[in-house]
């Protein structure tokens, strides 16, 4: 039997109307990109990670995640400790001109927490690439090559943190005590051995480390560590030499280094200790200033050269170099005033600490401390001009 038009039309309108009602139904269901995103981002700053993490989630399963949305990924997972996942994330918007820098900072951040401070390096490399103007990258820096004893990329990073306003009194502070106080290898050696045993590769960590543990006595652990560097390393050369020397073991010292380039930096300070011991003040002129030239400021290497020159005859060049020690030891008892409670109070100290540090030529610190003067008294004349003369012989080093 046919069926009517007009019954076929009607039941073809009742089968458009009920799709477009379950449509609307559907659409009223879908979630809101915005607000999913919104509510992630307030779970997190909340301290709701996993909250975080499932609104996260269900926004992905409406779009692909968009960078900012990566990003915020990868911050949740950086707080919940998902390195790999973090990572991942962070490394998807590498290239995103706006969060590419933030997400190496991220990126920086896990390594770090992960002990791998080559790839954390490179990354906060990039974020200060890509943040020119941010303090943050140089602050991150900062810490592994303290951790490492790199000073003269720490006294890099240092200075231009404080280009960007980015060291307040206890940082300054902080610099300080890292480059005039004596160094307690013991929490840092547990640091740098964690480091080296989640990346075996990294050298500058494996040097302090060795030198931290012969320092707490522990001389078999320390040539283990530096058992790993190849004998033609002549940084490790170096320590090798110079716990022989310490230990009165000069012929096997001097066995060492035989071989070694003449002219290398990293083996001078040995060579000069080594030449005083047995009497060549010469030499020990010669080596201790081919140190100082790789290592300016080194208060130790100038008291050394003032040895070896009152030695070698030469009292009014060695009294020099003793008064040149004398400026640098001036710095300690400052630092530590400055590190007590009434210190970071004291409006006196920072003037008095930038002019001891350019006395001993710490220009990058002497510029530093003058900054903060001025940020104390804006108004102050002689802070004023001390900015304005150690900016000028910073920028012409």
């Amino acid at each position: 039997m046919r069926r009517s038009r007009v019954g076929t039309i009607a039941g073809a309108a009742a089968l458009v109307a009920a799709t477009a009602l379950g449509v609307a139904r559907l659409a009223s269901r879908r979630p809101d990109p915005v607000a999913l995103l919104a509510q992630a981002q307030a779970d997190f700053q909340s301290g709701r990670f996993e909250a975080a993490r499932a609104g996260l989630d269900r926004l992905a399963t409406v779009r692909p995640p968009l960078p900012m949305e990566r990003m915020a990924r990868a911050q949740v997972a950086e707080a919940q400790g998902r390195a790999d996942d973090a990572l991942a994330e962070a490394g998807a918007i590498f290239d995103d001109p706006a969060l590419g820098p933030l997400a190496h900072l991220l990126a920086g951040r896990v390594e770090v927490a992960r002990h791998r401070l080559r790839p954390a390096e490179a990354h906060f490399l990039k974020a200060a690439e890509g943040l020119p103007a941010e303090p943050q990258p140089y602050d991150e820096l900062a810490y592994i090559y303290n951790l490492q004893h790199r000073w003269a990329d720490f006294d890099r990073v240092m200075l231009a943190l404080s280009d960007r306003r980015g060291l307040t009194f206890e940082r300054l502070l902080h610099w300080g005590k890292a480059r005039h106080a004596t160094w307690d290898p013991r929490e840092d050696s547990e640091t740098l051995a964690a480091c080296v045993a989640a990346d075996p590769d990294d050298r500058a960590s494996r040097l302090v480390l060795a030198e931290g543990l012969y320092r707490l006595n522990e001389i078999e652990q320390a040539e283990d560590a530096l058992a790993a560097l190849p004998a033609d390393d002549l940084d490790a050369l170096a320590l090798r030499a110079s716990f022989a020397v310490e230990r009165g073991e000069d012929v096997k010292a001097e066995g060492l280094i035989r071989d070694a380039p003449p002219d290398a930096p990293a083996l001078a300070e040995v060579r000069a200790r080594l030449a005083l011991k047995r009497g060549d003040a010469r030499a020990a002129v010669a080596a201790f200033r081919q140190a100082l030239g790789a290592k300016p400021n080194d208060r130790a290497l100038m008291h050394g050269l003032g040895t070896a020159l009152r030695l070698a005859g030469e009292p009014d060049a060695a009294a020099e170099c003793f008064r040149e020690a004398d400026r640098y030891d001036a710095i300690s008892p400052l630092i530590a005033r400055a590190a007590t409670s009434k210190g970071s109070k004291d409006p006196s100290l920072p003037p008095l600490l930038s002019a001891a540090c350019a006395a001993a030529g710490r220009l990058p610190e002497a510029l530093a401390w003058a900054r903060l003067a001025l940020t104390n008294d804006p108004l102050d004349r002689e802070a004023q001009q001390a900015v304005h003369r150690l900016e000028r012989e910073v920028g012409a080093r």
